[in-house]
Parts: C-alpha cells; structure tokens; sequence
C-alpha cells in the first residue's frame, strides 16, 4: 500500500470516528434512533461500557496508539529521541500510567469507560499526526479540512434545539428559562463545543482576511460568519459560565496573536497604516480601560433582573451553591491526592471515595467532583499521570524557538495561513472548560480536544518559523522599521490619562462598597446601604430591620447579612409566605428580644441546613430535616452556665432545653420558616395556617453535668 492510499484510508477513518464520537452521548436511548449511526453507537457503548468486552476495546487502543506513534516517529525525523522535551514523550509516559492503574484493578476500573474513552481521544490525535505527515506538502490545506468539519459539525449541533420541540425537552433550567444541551443534554458540554465553534471561526476569520482570492474570500467570509453565529447563539442559550469563560480566553488569545503578527507585518512593509502598532504599543492602557469598566459595571447592574447578566455576576455571589460545591470539591481533590499521591484510588471510584469522606456533611450530592478532569485524572491514576499530561500539554502550547534555517525574511501573510494559532485558541477553550465543567472522559469532546492539540503543533499544520521567535518583537517596535525613540501622540497621552482616571473610579468605588459592611451602623452608613449595597425589591425589608435600635453600634454587615440572605433564600424555597409574616418571623433576627442578644447567626445556619433542605416542598417536612440535623449536632447538657446566645451555642455545640428552643427558632428561620418562641419559651412554627410546637427529634438522653 503506497503512501496516498494510507493516507486516504485514514481520512475517511478520522471523519467516521469523528462524526461518531459527536453523536455519541450521555443518553443512549434517545441517540440510538440516530438513522445509520444508531446500531453504531449501540454497540460501541455495549463495548464501551461492559466488563466483559471492555478489556478488548482498551488492548486494541493501546495497540493501536503503539503503531501509530511508530509511524509518527518515522514520519517525523526531526521529533526523534523519546527526549524530556519532546511532548511525545510525555504523552507515551501519561498512557503507561494509566494503562497501570488500569490493569492493577480491572473489576473496579471496567465499571467506568473513563480510560476507554481517554485512550480514543489520544489514539485519534495519533491517527490524525501521521495523517497529517503524510500529505507532504498539502499539510495547512488538509489541517484546514479538519478544522472546517470540526465547524459543520458545531454548526450542526447548534441548530440541534431549535429543531426539537421544546415541549418534550425538559432540560437544566436557570430561574425558569429552559439551557441548551444540544444533542448531549448537558448544556456544559454543549456551551463548551460552542464555544470552540465560536473561536475556530474567529481564528478562520482572521485567516481568511489574507487571502488574495475575492470569491473565495467572500464565499468563505458568509459561511464562516454563518456558523459563528449559530455557535454563539447555541453558547449564549447554553448559560454555561464556564463556556463562556473559555471563549473570552480563546478569543483573547487569537487577538494578541493577530495583533503580534500584523505588528511584524508592517514592519516588514513600513508604508502600512500602523493601526496594529498603536493598539500593541498600548496595550497596557487598554487593558486598565477594560478591567475597570468590568468593574464598574459590575457594580452597577449586579443587582439586575436579566438573567444573562445574573448568570455572568454569579460568580461573585457567595450565597451561590455552584460555584461553591466546586470550590468545596477541589478542596476535597486536593486532600484526596495528598492522602493518595501515587497510584489515586482508581478509575471510577473518585466520586464514591469522595463522597464516602471526602464530602462537606451539609453538601449532599458528591457529582462536583467529577466537574475538574485535572483533579479527576491525578484522583484516579495518581499525580504522576496528571504531570505527564500537564508537561504534555505546556509542550504543545508554548512558544517555539525559532528555526536554525530561518527565511531571510518573514513571511507574507498568504504563506502565514496556518491553523496551529486557530487551533490553540480551541485548545484553550476546552482547557479552561475542563477546570470548571469537564469533558476529557466525555466521547463527545475528549477526541475534539486531543485533535486540536495535534494541530496546534505548527509542524502538524503548516506553519513556519522565521528567524525571530514568534513572541518576539523589535525594541524599535513602534518607529516603523527605523532606530529613531517612538514620541506619544496626544490621544496616546489622553488614552493613558483615561485608564489611570478609571481604574481610581473603579478602585474607589470598590472599596467604597467593600468598606462600608465592616462599618457600625449609623445614618451614614444606612444611607450608602439604602442606595448602593441592597437590591431595590428589599429596600423595605432593609427599612423594616433598619428601624429597631438594636443594631445601634453594631456592624453594617451583620444588617445586610439578613436582608440579603432572608430575601435570597425565600426567592429559592418552594413555598411563599406574606409579608408580615415573613418579615415578623423569618427576617427578624430578634428572637428573645434581650438587649445584648447576638445576631450575627444567620449565615452559618443557612449554610449549614439549606443544602438539606432545598428540594423540599413544604416547610414542616423541611422543618423536620433542619430539627434533627440540629440535633444531632447540638448537645442539651444540664450543666451550669451554658450558653443561651445563637452564635455561642452554634460553636460550642452545646446547651440547655431553653437554649436549644432558642436555636431551633434561629434554624427554623434561617431556611424561610417562619418561627417564634411561644410564652413558655418553646418553639413555634406556622403549620397549615396555624401555630404548632416544632418538632423535637430525639438523638440520646440529656447529658448529665
């Protein structure tokens, strides 16, 4: 078989695997009734996903990726020698790893299909290498084929939703609106392939604007902004924060490269209009103008009812449990790999490891812990598999050293049309997603990723390499090929008064709204929280707790502790209560109405008990879950002396019959059940429109002193 044949056959083998690979999802029954493709991917999940055939499926990927990195070896003179700088290396050293764990305990590992999965991904880069190699010198034309399917197939899934009825979907909501999964039902997934659509057209874009041919520019201009806009349209409905994150990164990338480049381009052609020189000479200013006008609109629209923005300020608010279960997960990884640090607890038990003693008690779902791949794979095979693959990757990302044989000059635009900058942007994206979401074990992304590793080497997509490095620029970088110092122009000067005038806007405004909740309570204050600090609905919640003289002299921060947290809890419970009611019996911190009560309670038993109770649908089977779960942590002593304030009790876990009716009212309201103490000094909660005694589970007799 001659060399084009190999290479025919692998074409047709990289877009099979591909388009198969894309189809394949979480939800087997639904894609199964793909036409053609369904009994496909029936059976590869059979094989995929049982022990009795998943041994065979890893031994055939093993030795496939055997054989093709023979090939790639051959291909590739200039790669050879299994160097400690030569990302072959690493990745040979990252399947050895896994492919240990694997085998050292088969029983536990089979039940997953992470490694089948891993291993597909790092054969089909292989495959795509020595296909690449092999086409001699239509190396860029061949890698742009890739990239321009990886976008149909995008722009295909993108147009998935519309075409569903969406009376049938009942996907993930956020506050009622209904997010894109694509054909994956996952929108974190789906978000993250839209994002890469998003930043591969960009990157094509950006491309095709060199391109000498007008039809073909023209022609590839409409169909490129067509799948960029059905990309973004499917990112922006997906209401993935990490998605979106990793298309800012992405893009971000590819304009700082393009930036780099037509900087050395028009020093190469002097008579250009500088435009790229000025925005690379100010970058530093610009930068400072962006970042403080994020900041200042931050601070002015948090409060806002759209939900895009909602979603995008959320990671700023502590109250939200999404961010903070995947902060409580890395936390857990973390100690789950120090405990572990060599061989990990095995393929498919990190979840079951984690939640088994690993897990906050007041979380109740254990899944974070499969959101972070990084973590995910030193859990699982140790942390030398994730060094290999973190090495692996900083090899194929960083800048490469230039060329000892090096063009004369730098090469025009048109011999610049390589894909290996496009295809780092897609990279990014999916590193970034893989921190907050996932989707290196995924068969729907794991392959997209370690292709577009493989094209982001320039020796896999055409690129070239002149004598200054790719980073590197001119000292006379703004003089225009001449030696002579570069003088600011006055809108350069203004430019940079502007960015030091907003960044102390936005500096001053910070501290400003950071400030103030460490401050007593006083007119002053009261008046910046009224305006400023608060959401306009509870403004009369805010007036309502501002009104008692109990918070005379104490901090503004425990005030808007209540207001904030009282109203963000009742927006989320699944029952309503009246105003009075509420304000009266769930808002009010007051509960034994003594002068020197403390207040400051009401964030650490919210944290505490909302996570158990917040699928619940009435409030006495909540009030049930939080009254013995309290009672499980809070000891009734007989003792002398104990302690009768909330926040005291909380930490010392320990009081007496009346202080434990104290706090169950503390708890009860915490949650959005309205509570109070009755005259004998018991607790009360409203029950079917009327006031009954709240339950007191038993957990052991009292403690003796």
């Amino acid at each position: 078989m001659n060399r084009k044949s190999i290479a025919t056959a692998l074409e047709f083998g990289v877009a099979a695997l591909l388009l198969i690979a894309f189809l394949s999802a979480e939800e087997i029954k639904r894609n199964s009734q793909v036409p053609f493709f369904g009994p496909i991917i029936r059976e590869l999940t059979a094989a995929f996903c049982s022990s009795a055939t998943q041994w065979v499926v890893v031994l055939c990927l093993a030795g496939y990726y055997i054989l093709f990195s023979i090939l790639d070896w051959h291909l590739s003179p200039r790669d050879k020698g299994w160097r400690f700088n030569n990302a072959s290396f690493w990745q040979a050293a990252l399947v050895l790893f896994v492919l240990v764990r694997y085998a050292v305990a088969y029983q536990t590992a089979s039940s997953s299909t992470q490694v089948a999965v891993l291993l597909t991904g790092i054969v089909f880069a292989k495959t795509i290498s020595a296909w690449v190699r092999l086409q001699n010198n239509h190396v860029a034309w061949h890698a742009a084929w890739l990239v321009g399917l990886l976008i149909c197939l995008f722009a295909c899934a993108a147009l998935w939703q519309p075409i569903m009825t969406m009376d049938s979907y009942h996907g993930v909501q956020y506050h009622g609106i209904t997010r894109w999964g694509g054909p994956w039902d996952n929108p974190n997934l789906y978000g993250l392939l839209m994002a890469v659509g998003v930043v591969l057209t960009a990157g094509l874009l950006i491309q095709i604007s060199t391109s000498n041919i007008q039809w073909r520019k023209t022609l590839c201009v409409a169909l490129c902004s067509f799948a960029a806009i059905l990309c973004g349209y499917g990112l922006f409905k997906s209401y993935s924060r990490g998605a979106w994150l990793g298309a800012v990164c992405g893009l971000a990338y590819l304009i700082a490269k393009s930036e780099i480049r037509n900087q050395k381009s028009e020093i190469a052609e002097p008579a250009r209009f500088s435009c790229h020189s000025c925005f690379y000479r100010n970058r530093l200013p610009l930068s400072v103008i962006m970042l403080s006008v994020v900041i200042l609109l931050f601070w002015q629209f948090r409060f806002t009812e759209w939900r895009p923005a909602q979603r995008v300020f959320s990671i700023a608010n502590v109250h939200d449990f999404s961010w903070r279960n995947r902060v409580a997960a890395w936390e857990g990884a973390t100690r789950m790999m120090i405990d572990r640090p060599l061989m990990g607890f095995g393929w498919g038990q990190a979840e079951a490891a984690y939640a088994k003693k690993y897990t906050p008690p007041q979380l109740d779902e254990s899944a974070a812990i499969e959101m972070n791949d990084y973590f995910m794979l030193g859990i699982s095979a140790g942390a030398p598999a994730l060094i290999c693959f973190v090495v692996y990757i900083w090899l194929n990302l960083k800048p490469k050293p230039p060329s000892p044989h090096p063009d004369p000059l730098p090469s025009p635009p048109e011999r610049r049309g390589d894909l290996h900058t496009t295809s780092r942007a897609g990279t990014i994206v999916l590193l970034v997603g893989f921190w907050f979401d996932g989707g290196l074990f995924k068969l729907s992304v794991g392959p997209v990723f370690w292709m577009l590793m493989e094209l982001s080497r320039p020796e896999s997509s055409g690129a070239r390499h002149s004598v200054r490095a790719e980073n590197q620029l001119p000292e006379n970088i703004g003089a225009q090929g001449t030696d002579a110092p570069y003088q600011l122009g006055k809108w350069e000067i203004w430019l940079r008064r502007a960015a030091w005038v907003l960044a102390a806007v936005a500096l001053l405004q910070t501290t400003i709204y950071l400030g103030t909740p460490l401050l007593p309570v006083s007119n002053g204050t009261l008046a910046v929280a009224r305006k400023c600090l608060i959401p306009p609905k509870t403004v009369a919640d805010f007036d309502f707790l501002a009104t008692n003289s109990i918070w005379r002299g104490k901090k503004l921060k425990v005030l808007l502790d209540h207001v904030n947290l009282a109203n963000y809890d009742r927006e989320l419970v699944n029952w309503q209560l009246d105003d009075k009611m509420y304000r009266d019996y769930v808002l009010s911190p007051v509960i034994t109405a003594k002068a020197d009560e403390q207040l400051n309670w009401r964030r650490p038993l919210w944290e505490e008990f909302y996570p158990r109770i917040r699928h619940e649908l009435s409030p006495a089977d909540a009030a049930n879950i939080v009254l013995r779960q309290l009672r499980e942590r809070v000891t009734i002593s007989t003792a002398a002396n104990l302690p009768h304030d909330v926040p005291e009790i909380w930490s010392r876990r320990m009081t007496d019959a009346s202080g434990f009716e104290i706090i169950s009212v503390a708890a009860l309201r915490s949650e959005s059940i309205a509570a109070r103490l009755n005259d004998r000094g018991q607790a009360e909660l409203i029950a079917d429109g009327k006031w009954q005694l709240a339950p007191h589970p038993i957990a052991g007799d009292l403690l003796k002193p």
